[in-house]
């Protein structure tokens, strides 16, 4: 075997485990998806391969975020972004993840600057693209909504979502775990908005699709405490919580 050749083999056992990682996060096994993204680092950095390294460190923000570790969501974020190449999906995609864990944080200035960024970065890109490894325009959307509901702007937050499922809609089967975030927040940001119907209509869309994962039951919930807090008598809450059980059963 020649150098070259077992760099291509740490290589392809950094995406393996990338994939590995990705299929742990959504299974909702933290532990599992933490050691594959070390293991995919581990391979990168033998190999002097960036790009996989940078994806290692935007699985472990996406981990970390779920897990509702903010500070160390924003650290891998910090690693990763300052890792990727210039002018990757990587890069994108990590800037995201610094608006994103920003917002979750309150950091007001440093959130609204990546998302600057990442509004630039995704001019790069296609409308809406797919694969486990890549960005899109729309993704910014998507996070803009996220990060603005975290940093309490519901109505930004609302316009922001309704422009990212504009998109979604259209190939819902393109990426499906997203398009699902997306109206989940939507749905929190109706729920403050003062239309519990309209909340509750886009979480159920959310969570009866075909696609299982964690991150949905987590958002799921984000949605059905701001309904129960706001409207704990409400009828259409009731279907929110009954469709929330009938999601976790199939864990």
């Amino acid at each position: 075997m020649t150098l070259k050749q077992r760099r291509e083999l740490y290589v392809a056992a950094a995406w393996l485990s990338l994939i590995l990682a990705w299929t742990a996060h959504d299974r909702g096994d933290v532990r599992a998806a933490l050691a594959y993204a070390a293991d995919a680092r581990h391979h990168a950095s033998e190999a002097d391969h960036d790009e996989t390294a940078a994806w290692a460190w935007d699985v472990e923000a996406t981990t970390w975020l779920y897990g509702d570790r903010p500070y160390e969501a924003l650290r891998a974020a910090q690693r990763g972004a300052g890792q990727a190449p210039v002018g990757s999906a990587a890069q994108t995609r990590l800037t995201g993840q610094l608006a994103r864990t920003h917002a979750r944080l309150g950091h007001v200035v440093p959130a609204a600057e990546a998302l600057e960024a990442l509004r630039d970065q995704a001019g790069r890109h296609s409308p809406h693209a797919n694969g486990l490894f890549s960005a899109d325009a729309v993704r910014v959307w998507s996070i803009a909504a996220t990060s603005s509901l975290w940093l309490g702007h519901d109505g930004q937050a609302r316009d922001f979502a309704e422009q990212a499922m504009e998109v979604y809609e259209q190939s819902p089967q393109v990426s499906p775990t997203r398009r699902a975030i997306t109206a989940l927040d939507l749905g929190v940001a109706c729920a403050r908005l003062g239309d519990p119907e309209q909340a509750v209509a886009h979480g159920l869309s959310a969570i009866s699709g075909s696609r299982y994962a964690a991150a949905i039951v987590t958002r799921s919930h984000d949605l059905g405490v701001t309904l129960e807090r706001a409207y704990p008598n409400a009828a259409v809450v009731a279907r929110f919580r009954q469709g929330v059980a009938e999601l976790e059963k199939q864990t």
